[in-house]
């Protein structure tokens, strides 16, 4: 019986070893709010703008609560078929950010005088390498160009200072502009 008692006590022992364990792993593994950002992947969203001229600088697109924004030198953009592909470096002549936001945005967000209320960012990305490259040309019915904008090289750091690796942003996309 005494053997009995033991054996019992040693199980029980163990399970309780065995539930704290799990728990402590649950409690260490549980996030703890943070976003973490995987990858960015924008090759699907429409560039917008708050323009539809040469003289545009910021390109953007918007996900929901996410937004990609590409700010350009002025001048970069230029309404004839280009001889050869521009260059433009991120982040000494252009500028690349994604940010996460609150809750959804739109195009005023970028484009009013005043930003919108109650939209708070997230999470806040510079892009720390990359390069532009742009291909102008003439529409198929001859009445605006098509600037073709991609992406190469891209690397974002995060406010916290970790690098997002997982960057698929190589078609930006057209901006077009009226001839």
């Amino acid at each position: 019986m005494k053997a009995n008692s033991n054996k019992m006590k040693s199980t029980t022992m163990i399970r309780k070893l065995f539930l704290a364990v799990l728990l402590l792993s649950l409690f260490i593994s549980c996030s703890d709010g943070d976003i973490t950002i995987q990858s960015i992947s924008f090759n699907e969203i429409g560039i917008e703008s708050c323009t539809q001229t040469t003289a545009t600088t910021l390109l953007f697109k918007i996900n929901d609560t996410e937004s990609l924004a590409l700010q350009l030198p002025e001048g970069l953009l230029k309404n004839s078929v280009s001889e050869q592909t521009i260059q433009s470096s991120i982040p000494n002549q252009t500028t690349l950010n994604y940010r996460i936001f609150s809750e959804g945005i739109s195009a005023s967000y970028y484009c009013s005088v005043l930003p919108e209320i109650g939209v708070n960012v997230v999470k806040d990305a510079n892009a720390t390498a990359g390069t532009v490259f742009i291909n102008t040309s003439l529409s198929e019915d001859g009445n605006n160009f098509k600037h073709e904008i991609q992406l190469s090289g891209v690397s974002f750091i995060v406010q916290d200072g970790k690098r997002i690796t997982d960057v698929n942003l190589n078609d930006f996309g057209v901006f077009t502009t009226p001839k």
